[in-house]
């Protein structure tokens, strides 16, 4: 047996690049269909002769899992760049910091880019400044002024890199431009539902030979249920770190951050805590709280790795 990753998966058969880079048809051995863990690209995996001419080889190990995305479907991620316009179609900053929290509980570093900053300006330079003051990586790319390789990932080697956002932000040109080819189709933005259209269908890695990282574009999405990924309302400040900064000075050690006293949150809104992030926070507190008996098994699947 050898063991490689799995880079794309199409109708039950799974792409594996080898650790001497060579690309692998391979299906899948019915155990592993047995256990209900399916294959998902980035996973690593062992894999075996099959004897079939038509696909050679046959996988026989997934690896336990550092972290799992149901959206976008990967599996071993590093770094996640979401990525958000900021016109054409408009940000959902909701959908933003949704993907905070996740990528928080998960451990999966995210940077944050901005694009089509020429249509906005002013625009661009709130939504850096609003995230960038919150504790994270951001970065603003434009038409004329597009993000590159070095921009991103310097210092950063041998990492599975993935984009996430709508449709039509733009994560396919860049995807594009860092690969050096036209390998992603390219979307537009639709004029009379002012959002993305889907061109990505599937997730696929492409290795970046510079750098050793795999990258991967991914199918654009507008909807993302916390309540449905059984996220916990303790867990929602987790994609706040200006906030758990600040509660530190909180009163009382199981402060909400609702309408307690002696908050330091409460305090600091619109001083270094943005009111846009404190009042989405706090809809997602409350909604998971009054669903907090709701959770069942089924649906917090993707924590187990």
């Amino acid at each position: 047996m050898k063991t490689g990753i799995i880079t794309k998966g199409v109708g039950g058969t799974y792409t594996v690049r080898s650790e001497d880079g060579e690309l692998l048809s391979c299906m899948i051995r019915g155990k592993i269909r047995n256990v209900n863990k399916i294959p998902c690209i980035g996973d690593i995996v062992d894999y075996d002769v099959s004897g079939d001419p038509d696909i050679p080889y046959v996988i026989v190990r997934i690896h336990k899992r550092r972290n799992y995305l149901v959206r976008p479907p990967l599996a071993n991620v590093d770094y996640l760049l979401l990525t958000f316009a900021v016109k054409d179609p408009e940000p959902d900053l909701k959908l933003l910091d949704k993907m905070l929290i996740i990528l928080a509980i998960l451990n999966i570093t995210p940077y944050i880019i901005f694009t089509k900053a020429d249509l906005d300006r002013d625009e661009a330079t709130r939504l850096f400044n609003i995230y960038s003051k919150a504790g994270y990586k951001c970065f603003v790319s434009s038409l004329d002024d597009p993000l590159l390789e070095s921009d991103l990932f310097e210092g950063i080697e041998n990492s599975l890199i993935a984009f996430a956002g709508p449709s039509g932000v733009g994560k396919s040109t860049m995807c594009n431009l860092f690969l050096d080819n036209e390998t992603l189709e390219v979307g537009e933005v639709s004029d009379r539902l002012k959002r993305g259209k889907h061109t990505t269908r599937h997730v696929e890695l492409f290795r970046l030979d510079k750098s050793n990282n795999d990258i991967t574009d991914t199918p654009g999405f507008t909807s993302l249920s916390l309540l449905e990924l059984g996220i916990g309302y303790d867990e929602i400040i987790l994609g706040y770190p200006e906030m758990i900064e600040a509660s530190n000075e909180c009163k009382f050690d199981d402060c909400r951050h609702i309408n307690e006293k002696c908050c330091n949150v409460l305090s600091l809104i619109d001083d270094t805590i943005d009111k846009g992030r404190y009042e989405r926070y706090k809809e997602f507190y409350l909604e998971a709280y009054e669903n907090r008996n709701n959770y069942s098994l089924k649906i917090i699947k993707w924590r187990d790795k």
